[in-house]
């Protein structure tokens, strides 16, 4: 049995906790937050061990870090000291330095780390990401109405993950950034947009706002012959190939196209998915599936990104 705990108590940590607490080989030992109060309210229906501090927690030997970005180093350094295996929630830290500090201390240490970009895990976006072959051009949509909590930048908060999905699924680190962005509602960025260039030519643009008035979640693949389109809100996936085109003497033309529509498999949420991925890794010594260069990556680059938009 894993001994497991969760870091943090907040709207992300009270799901892993959930989760956790029924898995048949973890013993969920509890939860680490300085609100117990709070904290034991909205696990009410887990019932599990809350703690003030991290001093008080038992020794476990796997904990996910679901806090406040900023206080992730410190967290995860400690951890780290006491043997622990990690996953840390996105972003792996604040800044590039932090989380490479972060995946150096693991490495040395003999210690999984896995960061929590779920998107990975999302059936849609899994299966489009294994259908891409040869993308020419990479299209990502993250649109949301605004939230007051959320004080990090877009980039950060939001359009992190999809500069994880773009470097996955193009298979690499851009060679080229450019990027704007604006403040509507908060005193960051809420609205950005992204041009990623990679090796080989391939393009990704990525559009994310927190100012929307509707939930979008899209990601398009341009290739020589196929063009894959998956949204993961409706959890689907189609592949469209033009088969003829047609030109009429009035200048009006006809494209014929196939549709598929390849199955996904939607048992089980995408959060259970990345928790047992990290679980086996930890029990397997495999390596996890995201692990910390790439989320010292995802932070790099979403640096990068900032940087530019604040140039523009």
């Amino acid at each position: 049995m894993l001994r497991a705990a969760v870091i943090g108590a907040g709207n992300m940590g009270r799901h892993h906790a959930r989760i956790l607490a029924t898995q048949p080989d973890v013993e969920f030992v509890g939860v680490v937050d300085p609100d117990v109060e709070g904290a034991r309210t909205r696990l009410a229906a887990v019932g599990a061990p809350v703690f003030e501090s991290l001093d008080a927690l038992p020794e476990v030997d796997f904990a996910v870090v679901a806090t406040p970005t900023q206080s992730h180093v410190e967290t995860a350094l400690e951890l780290i000291g006491r043997k622990t295996h990690l996953m840390i929630e996105k972003p792996l830290a604040g800044t590039p330095e932090d989380a490479q500090r972060i995946v150096d201390a693991a490495e040395s240490a003999g210690l999984v780390l896995a960061v929590g970009h779920v998107e990975r895990f999302n059936a849609a976006v899994s299966v489009l990401a294994g259908l891409t072959s040869d993308p020419v051009m990479l299209s990502f949509e993250r649109l949301s109405p605004y939230t007051p909590r959320i004080k990090d930048s877009v980039i950060f908060d939001l359009m992190v993950h999809d500069l994880d999905l773009a470097c996955w699924i193009a298979g690499g680190y851009p060679v080229h950034v450019e990027a704007a962005a604006s403040a509507v509602f908060s005193d960051s960025f809420d609205v950005a947009s992204a041009v990623l260039e990679f090796e080989g030519g391939r393009i990704a643009s990525l559009q994310t706002s927190r100012v929307t008035q509707d939930k979008v979640r899209r990601i398009s693949v341009s290739e020589r012959e196929r063009f894959i389109v998956a949204d993961s809100i409706r959890q689907d996936v189609s592949i469209k190939r033009e088969t003829s085109v047609e030109f009429e003497e009035s200048g009006m033309y006809r494209q014929a196209n196939v549709v598929e529509v390849p199955y996904l498999d939607r048992s089980g949420e995408p959060l259970a998915r990345e928790l047992r991925d990290v679980i086996d890794a930890i029990t397997t010594g495999r390596k996890p599936l995201v692990d910390g260069a790439a989320g010292v990556n995802a932070v790099r680059l979403a640096y990068e990104v900032e940087r530019a938009a604040t140039r523009s």
